[in-house]
């Protein structure tokens, strides 16, 4: 009868341990590299200004006084693309002008304007500008109309003062352009990176959606998928990364990358693919990225698009 007892008692305590309880996972921690993405009230969508402070661009320009939107108009004839803090920090070059934050207001460079003179049609020729990296340079995309219904249009590279450094005709239209220190990344029916006097430096065979530079590289958004990180000097592709991405800016050695959806990728360079490191989401849809300082910044779709992330760069 004792060992019967004994036997009940080891089968009930092999009963209620045989099956371990699953192991509880500790929350997972906040990302070292990208925080998490909050709203800022207002701002524009269509650019964001490279490095700081954070300035977003679209008909008008805005950026924040602590938690405050300040907002000023920009030039109807204008373009909220390519531009470039001047070294001193004291303004922003942007289209053919400069915003200052101090003033609040953006003033014509008296020697661009020549370039930006009504045609008979009453358009403006000016298309698209990118300002080299100490803005003592800047690249325009100028149109001309050869017939009723026929546009043409080539790349101009200028000093700040107007004097004309050289001319490239373009093949189609130029649909993306950033500048670095001296040379000028085109994207149109054929890509194509320039010098400081528009001469051809190289054709990388990309079609692209987006283009920028940082960290001593230019970033192509490949209009069917990824993105393709490139050295200025002379045009070679590094890397190219395989992921959905509307929008991307390199950082030194590596990329940080948005989908449609807003997700925000880290990826690192390693040898010649890039490697990911971090994702994020962001919260917003169509967005595009800039980073500004030690921010990422995306501007979005909704009524409120821009969000910010604090960023540690991870690669190296």
């Amino acid at each position: 009868m004792i060992m019967l007892v004994r036997s009940l008692t080891a089968l009930l305590v092999c009963a209620s341990c045989g099956t371990p309880e699953p192991a509880i996972s500790p929350p997972p921690k906040p990302s070292t590299i990208l925080s998490t993405f909050t709203p800022l009230k207002d701002g524009f969508s269509q650019a964001i200004a490279p490095g700081a402070p954070l300035v977003t661009l679209g008909a008008g320009a805005t950026w924040w006084d602590g938690d405050v939107p300040v907002t000023v108009a920009l030039p109807q004839n204008g373009t909220p693309y390519g531009s470039r803090w001047k070294p001193d920090g004291t303004s922003l070059c942007l289209g053919l002008g400069a915003l200052d934050l101090a003033a609040r207001t953006w003033r014509p460079e008296p020697g661009l304007q020549a370039f930006n003179r009504p045609g008979p049609d009453r358009g403006y020729p000016v298309r698209q500008v990118a300002w080299f990296a100490d803005t003592s340079h800047v690249a325009m995309v100028i149109e001309a109309r050869a017939t009723p219904g026929t546009r043409t249009q080539e790349i101009v590279t200028a000093s700040a003062d107007g004097h004309v450094r050289g001319r490239h005709g373009v093949a189609g239209m130029v649909t993306a352009m950033v500048a670095s220190d001296d040379r000028v990344l085109v994207g149109a029916s054929k890509m194509v990176v320039l010098d400081l006097d528009a001469k051809v430096i190289a054709e990388p065979a990309l079609s692209v959606l987006r283009v920028s530079e940082g960290g001593g590289m230019f970033a192509a958004t490949l209009t069917a998928r990824g993105v393709a990180l490139l050295r200025p000097s002379d045009g070679a592709v590094l890397a190219t990364w395989d992921v959905p991405a509307n929008d991307a800016v390199p950082v030194p050695h590596g990329v940080v990358a948005v989908d449609f959806e807003g997700t925000v990728r880290v990826g690192c360079l390693d040898g010649g693919v890039v490697r990911e490191v971090a994702n994020v989401a962001s919260g917003t849809r169509a967005p595009i990225i800039q980073r500004v300082g030690d921010r990422i910044v995306v501007a979005g779709s909704d009524a409120n698009p821009i969000r910010v992330a604090t960023f540690t760069n991870p690669c190296h």
